[in-house]
């Protein structure tokens, strides 16, 4: 069964990790974003969220927003890394933002995972 609820939140969440990341490359390291590109970002933490929201992996709720937050952020540090704009900064904030996702829909929202 799937919880609306949690679907919700960290989809949320997400888009919210999304616009940190935006602001983080635009702002915190001087780098010259195009448009394009930052809705790219939000899109992709976006879509982060939403798959954390919609898994029921059966593994620790730590874990499992680390492993998938790794895997979007596997993902958008090759696109980066084309594109000219690092490899690292994404490949080490997309556990920590699936982490922290995870971490708010499980503990501070108290929106669990539904685990057939």
């Amino acid at each position: 069964m799937l919880n609306e609820r949690r679907v919700l939140v960290t989809t949320l969440l997400g888009t919210a990790c999304g616009f940190a990341s935006w602001a983080i490359c635009s702002r915190g390291m001087g780098l010259d974003i195009m448009w394009l590109f930052g809705v790219l970002l939000v899109l992709t933490n976006a879509l982060m969220g939403f798959t954390i929201g919609i898994s029921s992996l059966r593994i620790h709720w730590m874990a499992h927003g680390a492993v998938i937050g790794g895997l979007f952020g596997l993902v958008l540090a090759l696109f980066t890394q084309s594109q000219g704009l690092g490899f690292w900064w994404p490949f080490i904030l997309g556990p920590v933002y699936g982490f922290v996702i995870e971490l708010c829909a499980t503990v501070f929202f108290r929106a669990d995972v539904d685990a057939w």
